[in-house]
């Protein structure tokens, strides 16, 4: 953009590329540091680099025409996916299970009050609770019932349960194909209240941003609490060892980030949804200046015309030609064959079953023994 606003005017210039205190631009006892420090000083004559339009820096220095916003953003590592081998029980939340067991103990004890009355037993053997909560539950794994007793009362009762039982097994049918088909969703943090309120500390690089500032002096609770979590590091690599083995979260300006991220060891990083501070930029001169009128003229012609945005999108394809982090980010959502990692809850349930019915035998072999020595 520079470039092209001197090739028509005709002006050459220099770049500093970094301060020499290496802040940004943050107000520090009553003192600017960084590049809006040198502009104050009249040291420089413009700041070209993505500077935001804060109301506190309008009365040191003069800002052109906004010609691009951005914000902060916070970026965590997804949280591990639950068990796989514990898929048989996850289509129903635990709530779900507890009321449905609940629901299967009271029909037992009701159904047993109504058959004990009549000496009416669903098996061919001594009625009694248990029995009947198995012959009421059977209808759950859908096995049928080859015999209905005869007491009074129990056949409305019956249809409405199994008809409850249908839509019950059904959903679970339905729900567990569902989870062992589609790619695993860990739940996120979606907002600043979340993250704020959760056990992720937050970590950013010290280099005289005014977010540190705004968030500690805000009246908003929820920036009030993220600054008080909030860490300084004077290198990217301590903030990448946070998140990824401290479950830290990094706070960084959002166009920037993925210039931060692209290059760590793992891609399995998200977004949080809510970004803070959201803010226009622009360029900054000394206060004062009288020509910004002549560069406000070239930058709202460059932005109207998209020019800015698709030099962006150059820039950022040229710092990464490899395009890592979409592929990356992309591939986390591709589907995935069934494997015996998703079915192997259903041999263990097996195991269980053909162990529990192996005792079961041994019991009644031990029972029958004694019966006859007597």
């Amino acid at each position: 953009m520079m470039d092209e606003i001197a090739g028509r005017l005709n002006l050459t210039y220099t770049v500093q590329s970094e301060p020499p205190d290496g802040q940004w631009a943050e107000l520090v006892n009553g003192s600017w540091t960084g590049m809006a420090g040198q502009l104050v000083r009249r040291e420089k004559d413009i700041v070209i680099n993505t500077f935001a339009l804060l109301y506190d820096r309008l009365s040191v220095m003069d800002f052109s025409v906004t010609f691009s916003t951005d914000s902060y953003s916070a970026v965590l590592r997804l949280p591990p996916p639950p068990p796989r081998w514990l898929a048989v029980f996850y289509p129903f939340s635990g709530a779900s299970w507890a009321a449905l067991g609940g629901t299967l103990l009271l029909l037992a004890v009701f159904s047993h009050l109504l058959l004990i009355k009549h000496n009416s037993p669903v098996y061919n053997h001594k009625l009694d609770v248990f029995s009947t909560a198995i012959w009421v539950g059977r209808v759950l794994v859908k096995q049928s019932v080859p015999l209905v007793p005869s007491a009074p009362g129990i056949r409305p009762f019956l249809m409405s349960w199994w008809l409850m039982a249908l839509v019950l097994a059904t959903s679970y049918v339905t729900n567990i194909i569902a989870y062992i088909t589609v790619p695993d969703q860990p739940r996120k943090i979606r907002t600043l209240e979340e993250l704020a309120s959760s056990r992720h500390p937050l970590h950013m690089s010290d280099y005289g941003s005014f977010i540190p500032g705004y968030m500690a002096t805000s009246n908003d609770p929820v920036y009030q609490h993220l600054a008080n979590k909030l860490s300084f590091h004077s290198e990217y690599d301590e903030i990448m060892v946070e998140v990824i083995h401290s479950q830290g979260a990094i706070i960084e300006g959002t166009a920037y980030m993925d210039f931060v991220i692209r290059d760590w060891p793992v891609k399995d990083l998200y977004y949080v949804e809510e970004n803070l501070y959201p803010y226009y930029m622009s360029w900054a001169f000394q206060k004062g200046t009288s020509w910004i009128f002549v560069f406000n003229r070239y930058l709202r012609q460059m932005t109207e015309s998209g020019l800015v945005e698709r030099w962006r999108k150059e820039v950022v394809a040229r710092l990464d030609k490899s395009n890592k982090s979409s592929q990356n980010s992309s591939s986390q959502h591709r589907l995935k064959p069934l494997t015996l990692v998703d079915l192997q809850t259903s041999f263990y349930i097996l195991g269980l079953g053909m162990l529990a019915g192996l005792l079961i035998i041994l019991i009644e072999i031990f029972t029958n023994v004694q019966h006859n020595d007597k």
